[in-house]
């Protein structure tokens, strides 16, 4: 029986036993703050906020749609997750047909495109292009399904998709019959057909799944139900590359998103915590190394999710880990 974990934060968290691709076993312990933006800059630390996700977070009622909240459950995230949710609002005095919505925390800076409705027409030299965009009546929500991308499943044996997207738009076999369907509303500023949103990526979607290794014969052979060897913990970075910081970012990197609020800008810093994880195990008490892995700001609730975690290897004996603890300090600024 595994000594509970004492929690002296302003956060929340779980503890899961997990093992590695080497089949060591650790007791993965995730804690998330939360915080609430209630002035420029300022945020007041929340005790209600939420418990680490365990399951994927997904938009749409059969949940088959475009991750919300990704799951915190693994043992290790390499540098920083950045996500953004919320909407893309217009000026609130003025007619636009289009809106830049930017997101710029540390050395991550995004900016993305979003449209009115247009719908599809052909383009000159075939395939599709976006027609004029209506103006802007309603915020446009940020989520990849209004992003380049899709999948076509016309003819089972041969299906067609957006390895970065699946669930987007413009994406298919016969482009005469999406003429007059709904078009991408999020674009890259420069035009690029990628999926341009802020949100996170399911694991079957790439880049992850370039990292999720190699599951073949041999792997049946000789590592099942282990991970394979050349499975790579970047597999566990649930955002594009453009929101990814392989430097771990500190906690009060200050915020800024313009174009996803009412006012137009939104900008906060969260206080620099500083959590620190400790086992006891058989008299020896260690301390445990983290960072910051993921921060997701909610626009729309103006809410901060900041994830730290830590992985204590296991003993042969549970009963040998007499006590683990987590406890923040605030440091200076």
């Amino acid at each position: 029986m595994l000594a509970e974990v004492e929690n002296r934060t302003r956060g929340k968290h779980v503890a899961l036993p997990t093992s590695d691709k080497h089949g060591r076993d650790f007791y993965a312990i995730v804690l998330k703050y939360t915080a609430k933006i209630v002035s420029v800059r300022g945020v007041e630390m929340l005790d209600d906020g939420p418990l680490p996700y365990l399951v994927d977070e997904c938009h749409g009622e059969d949940g088959k749609g475009s991750i919300r909240k990704p799951s915190d459950l693994c043992e290790f995230k390499p540098g920083t997750d950045v996500i953004l949710l919320g909407h893309a609002h217009p000026p609130s005095l003025r007619q636009v047909n289009s809106v830049d919505v930017s997101l710029r925390v540390g050395p991550i800076q995004k900016t993305v495109r979003a449209f009115g409705l247009r719908a599809w027409r052909l383009a000159t030299f075939g395939g599709l292009s976006a027609g004029t965009a209506r103006p802007i009546v309603e915020p446009v929500p940020l989520v990849y399904e209004l992003a380049w991308g899709g999948m076509d499943l016309s003819d089972p044996s041969k299906p067609i998709g957006e390895p970065r997207n699946y669930v987007g738009r413009g994406v298919v076999r016969d482009p005469k019959a999406h003429v007059d369907m709904p078009a991408t509303q999020l674009e890259d500023p420069s035009g690029a057909r990628i999926p341009a949103c802020f949100g996170a990526i399911h694991r079957h979607w790439q880049p992850r799944m370039q990292y999720a290794g190699t599951y073949d014969a041999a792997w049946m052979e000789a590592k099942m139900p282990l991970l394979p060897d050349d499975f790579d913990v970047r597999y566990h970075v649930t955002v594009p590359t453009d929101q990814w910081s392989p430097t771990p970012l500190f906690i009060d990197e200050p915020i800024e998103i313009v174009g996803a609020t009412e006012e137009g800008v939104l900008r906060a810093q969260m206080p620099r915590l500083s959590p620190r994880f400790f086992a006891t195990i058989e008299g020896a008490r260690t301390e445990y190394p983290t960072h910051l892995d993921t921060l997701l700001i909610d626009a729309d609730s103006r809410t901060i999710e900041a994830t730290f975690r830590a992985a204590i290897p296991l003993p042969r004996k549970l009963q040998l880990i007499e006590e683990m603890e987590i406890r923040d300090e605030e440091l200076p600024a």
